[in-house]
């Protein structure tokens, strides 16, 4: 499918990230030392199996696990929106976008990536996809995965045993970019709107600066209290 992919949808994508990159910010500045210690953030029994036995080292795996775990979560949205933004069309009944054009009507299903689909939902869009095939006949169902190399088996076989081949119908990462704007090297374009997102207008830090700054910012916390790491392991108890 062939679209006039401009600046316009690039600063799109611009819009979805930046919102996602301030409220990461936000969650960065929320940490200190003494909430880890706290909110019994810290296991020291796990700290000490896996050889956490200075300040610095304690910090990062600490700020990287939680602030991590936390973006990870929140990410997929985003992706999603993304997608949603590139194939543009309308919200269906049951489909996220769809998309008409004179030889192909497209029904889309958005998913962050290949693991973000287990077999009832893959089912459910084999149902939902037979339903539009039969309604409409130049319907083309697909699901559009907004990352990812390949093909989750689960969800593929189940949606092969309801008779939709997921070979035709899911389109995973780079594939799903192509069908979606017909450029091949979209998503490089993508990439570089992504890394270019600072933390402010003025900012030249990206997430992963701001956290490596968390991290200095408790090791010092950390150095100014405890005497030794085992004070502060001992400190959680």
């Amino acid at each position: 499918m062939k679209t006039d992919v401009n600046d316009n949808r690039l600063e799109q994508i611009h819009e979805i990230l930046s919102p996602f990159f301030k409220r990461a910010i936000s969650l960065i500045n929320t940490k200190s030392g003494k909430q880890m210690i706290d909110d019994s953030a810290i296991n020291p029994f796990l700290a000490k199996c896996l050889g956490l036995n200075d300040f610095e080292s304690l910090a990062r795996y600490y700020v990287y696990q939680h602030i991590g775990r936390s973006l990870v979560t929140s990410f997929g949205s985003n992706m999603e929106k993304m997608i949603k933004i590139l194939f543009t069309g309308e919200r269906g009944v049951w489909w996220d976008v769809v998309r008409e054009t004179p030889k192909i009507n497209y029904y889309v299903s958005v998913k962050s990536g290949p693991n973000d689909m287990d077999k009832d939902q893959a089912e459910h869009f084999a149902m939902e996809a037979k339903k539009i095939l039969k309604k409409d006949q130049k319907a083309f169902p697909v699901i559009c995965m907004a990352y990812g190399k390949s093909q989750n088996a689960i969800p593929a076989k189940a949606m092969r045993d309801k008779g939709i081949d997921p070979k035709k119908h899911m389109a995973v990462g780079k594939k799903a970019y192509e069908i979606i704007t017909g450029d091949p090297n979209f998503l490089t374009k993508v990439f570089d709107v992504a890394m270019n997102i600072k933390s402010g207008t003025n900012s030249n830090k990206t997430i992963l600066q701001s956290i490596d700054d968390k991290v200095i910012e408790i090791t010092k916390e950390f150095k100014k209290k405890y005497k030794s790491i085992d004070e502060l392991y001992f400190d959680t108890f």
